[in-house]
């Protein structure tokens, strides 16, 4: 099939919503592009997979694609129809005409997908076929298992974000302020990817040894960056919009092979091991963060053996595997996914 990938950004909702389910479906033999824009030969498209395709501009393009029979699959993996306030640009961006537009495109889709059944339950209000299919990585990054038992060194201990982010960091600000003067062999250096230092010093953040390093907008130097965390620590408000998210963090911390103390909000929950691949941090208890970054900090032995069974679980979520589930939209009807 002749298949489009019509991505939204370039930034990790692209790179996982479209560039890589555009590589795992050349794997699979299709002949796919992937671009914010939609290619001149629009007309020989087999198949289109729109992320939130919403604006008028794009709309337009939408409902000429339906009108060419092209078969049409529209994904999100957020509820924008749950925006938190605390999130300016967003909620000025989606507008109620706009979410009206995307509603109004996801009815007209053949196939809407998402990243986590939360959201999924929220589209189904919307679209009559609604799947879902998560986030995944290449198995290659999985890589080598790290060394848990360097002592020589400062502890990296983690955070990432970003502006639209921001907000959950003020949870575990003071845990993560209090365990970078930690005195420990080596000591503990806090690291912020995707934000500044103004960002982090106004979420609360505050010492020496915590470095922010702004935002990375290659999704790959994200990860290289991520990679060189020993903990990682990911807070998040008990909000709608939380609810719907896919743990995306637990996926990344997985990957590299790295022990996660998250907010038991949402997917996390599941997503997250207690006491086997990190730690959950119920709402209300954000004490717990420092306890845990304390206990993960002293312990060597617990990091390696976090990491490696949060390894071993992300180990089930390759693209290879994924792969089959994008294809199956392209070419499933809805009674047969349904039965």
């Amino acid at each position: 099939m002749r298949v489009h990938l019509w991505a939204a950004d370039t930034m990790g909702s692209g790179f996982y919503r479209a560039f890589l389910p555009g590589m795992g479906l050349s794997w699979l033999g299709h002949k796919v592009s992937v671009d914010q824009r939609l290619p001149d030969d629009r007309e020989a498209l087999d198949a289109v997979v729109g992320c939130r395709v919403a604006t008028p501009s794009a709309t337009g393009g939408w409902r000429k694609l339906k009108a060419n029979g092209t078969r049409l699959i529209l994904d999100l993996d957020d509820d924008y129809f749950h925006l938190d306030p605390t999130n300016p640009v967003a909620a000025r961006i989606w507008t109620g005409d706009l979410q009206r537009s995307l509603a109004a495109n996801m009815a007209l889709a053949d196939v809407v997908t998402c990243c986590s059944e939360p959201l999924a339950a929220v589209l189904r209000d919307y679209a009559a076929d609604v799947r879902v299919i998560p986030n995944g990585l290449p198995a290659q990054y999985l890589g080598t298992p790290r060394d848990y038992t360097a002592a020589d060194r400062a502890l990296n201990v983690g955070w990432a974000g970003s502006s639209s982010t921001i907000a959950e960091l003020p949870l575990a600000a003071r845990a993560l302020s209090r365990i970078a003067d930690y005195q420990r062999p080596g000591g503990v250096q806090v690291r912020l990817i995707g934000v500044g230092p103004e960002q982090a010093m106004a979420a609360g953040m505050r010492g020496q040894r915590v470095g922010a390093l702004g935002w990375v907008p290659d999704q790959r130097q994200y990860l290289a960056a991520a990679g060189e965390f020993d903990v990682w620590c990911a807070p998040y408000r008990d909000i709608a919009f939380n609810r719907a998210k896919f743990p995306t963090k637990a996926l990344e911390a997985g990957f590299l092979g790295i022990p996660l103390v998250a907010s038991a909000v949402g997917e996390y929950r599941s997503a997250v091991a207690h006491g086997e691949t990190g730690f959950l941090v119920p709402p209300g208890q954000e004490h717990l963060f420092g306890r845990h970054l304390k206990l993960l900090a002293d312990d060597a032995d617990l990091r390696q053996r976090m990491g490696l069974a949060a390894r071993a679980q992300a180990s089930g979520s390759i693209l290879q595997t994924l792969n089959q589930q994008w294809e199956a939209v392209l070419t499933t009807p809805a009674k047969e996914a349904a039965a």
